[in-house]
């Protein structure tokens, strides 16, 4: 049928006009007098922007302290489409509509033209739930009730594209009673938002609990401190490295000294072979002298034979006398005869320098050596201690570690409890200035045209619709009217092309 070409609907709408215009005049009256008749729907409309906090610069100055490139002191989280879509649910929530209307009376209902249809038509609409709720006993709604669900479906909240905007809007009759409804949820929105957003007994809670953490951070900072001051461990990375660096400088010095100490202990080695080898003292100068004892006893001599030759001339050779000095003569000759010399060597020596060089240089050896040797057992001692110290550290690096990260998570929660107190305080402070995360970007205005019915376009559809039905009631009459009025009937029922078309003369 759609296929027929724009001739055909043509000559259709001329051959059945009557029809045409007698169904499309029905419509289009219907259409114009339910416009005309029906009641006019004004709707208000607010616009509300959600922020992700309260204040753009709400910064708690405790918490500026901690201030650091890692945790900025103010966090701005863009609002996500789930925030938005919380409030949406808030805003058109029953609970909501309740408390917005709570104390109110119901408006008088609209009493103007069309009225009684109005009020007939809802009537019988709402039948079938009536008899399905007296079937099934369900509990029977009040007019509260009712008056509840009917502002709720009237009211509705969008989100703006790309935006932090909620747009409500609120359809009446009355255009003052849909301002006032629309206000009234506004301020009722935001009581109830205030009041969501901060829990009174909140901020108590926290400042109990920051209390008792920071009595356990004391607690962990206290064990930490004794940890390290018995174990002498402040920064056990730092100190590690320092030792490990120590250590290193340490070894390196026990290498050169240990170098140097055994060259020193041969250069003691060579010097004493060369002392050994070095006499100590060197001749000076040698004389010869008479000996002093031979010298004596010869005038002894000389003396005694004068005295035995004059005893001779007064006593016999045999006398006693004779023969004492006969016997002191021959004990003289025979110390003579032994000794055999009439002099005695005498030689002077000094020491050699040589030997006073050498037994310098051999002390000053022996000296260094001793002192490279203490050095030496002075560093074996020191890298010992730097090994125990280092061993002593990775032993309590794990005690260490736990204690600070025990101070680090006690300091976190902390902090942490530290910073919902002074949010839970400034959430107070900002709820009785009335300053929220959400704001009245527009407030709800008093509409002064209908958003329904909207005469000329109402108009227009039904003038289309009554165009549609008309056309569609002579389609009707001519498929089921057994003459043949067209060629195209002719072609559709013979199966044969049109030559020809001859016009009716009578």
């Amino acid at each position: 049928m759609m296929n027929r070409p724009i001739e055909y609907w043509l000559e259709l709408v001329y051959r059945r006009r009557v029809r045409v215009a007698t169904v499309a005049g029905i419509v289009f009256g219907i259409v114009m007098l339910a416009t005309i008749f029906w009641p006019p729907t004004y709707q208000s409309n607010a616009s509300i922007l959600v922020q992700d906090n309260r204040a753009q610069f709400l910064v708690s100055p405790d918490l500026e302290q901690g201030e650091s490139a890692d945790r900025p002191a103010v966090v701005s989280n863009p609002v996500t489409e789930e925030d938005l879509n919380s409030e949406k649910e808030l805003l058109t929530s029953e609970y909501l509509v309740r408390q917005a209307i709570a104390g109110l009376k119901e408006p008088a209902k609209y009493d103007g033209p069309g009225a009684t249809a109005l009020s007939l038509a809802s009537g019988m609409l709402s039948i079938p739930g009536k008899s399905y709720r007296a079937l099934h006993d369900a509990p029977s709604m009040t007019a509260n009730d009712r008056w509840v669900f009917d502002l709720i479906q009237h009211l509705d909240a969008d989100l703006v594209k790309r935006s932090n905007v909620l747009e409500v809007s609120f359809k009446a009759h009355d255009p003052a009673w849909s301002q006032q409804f629309l206000t009234l949820l506004i301020a009722k929105y935001e009581e109830v938002h205030a009041r969501i957003s901060h829990d009174p007994e909140a901020e108590k809670f926290f400042e109990q609990q920051a209390k008792l953490l920071q009595d356990k951070l004391a607690a962990s900072e206290e064990q930490l401190r004794t940890f390290q001051l018995k174990t002498g461990i402040s920064d056990i990375d730092q100190q590690r490295q320092a030792l490990i660096g120590r250590l290193s400088d340490l070894q390196l010095e026990y290498s050169k000294n240990d170098a140097a100490l055994a060259s020193a202990q041969e250069q003691t080695s060579a010097i004493s072979d060369l002392l050994k080898n070095t006499p100590q003292r060197i001749n000076k100068e040698v004389k010869s002298v008479q000996d002093l004892a031979l010298a004596q006893l010869k005038p002894q001599v000389m003396q005694l034979r004068t005295e035995r030759a004059e005893l001779l001339s007064r006593y016999q050779p045999n006398s006693q006398r004779i023969q004492e000095i006969n016997a002191k003569l021959d004990a003289a000759q025979k110390i003579l005869d032994q000794e055999n010399h009439l002099e005695v060597s005498e030689s002077s020596t000094d020491l050699n320098p040589i030997w006073v060089t050498e037994a310098s240089d051999l002390s000053q050896s022996k000296s260094n050596t001793a002192a490279l040797a203490a050095t030496q057992k002075q560093y074996g001692q020191e890298i010992e201690n730097s090994k125990k110290r280092l061993d002593y550290l990775v032993e309590n690096e794990t005690e260490d570690n736990r204690l600070e990260r025990q101070v680090a998570a006690d300091k976190e929660a902390y902090m942490s409890y530290v910073k919902k107190t002074e949010e839970a305080r400034a959430a107070g402070a900002l709820n009785s200035s009335k300053i929220l995360n959400v704001s009245i970007a527009q407030p709800p205005n008093r509409p002064v045209r209908p958003v329904f019915p909207i005469l000329w376009l109402n108009l227009i559809a039904g003038a289309v619709v009554a165009l549609a039905l008309g056309v569609g009631a002579a389609e009707f009459d001519e498929r089921y009217d057994p003459h043949i009025y067209s060629p195209a009937t002719v072609e559709k029922e013979s199966g044969l092309p049109v030559i020809a078309l001859l016009a009716d003369q009578r």
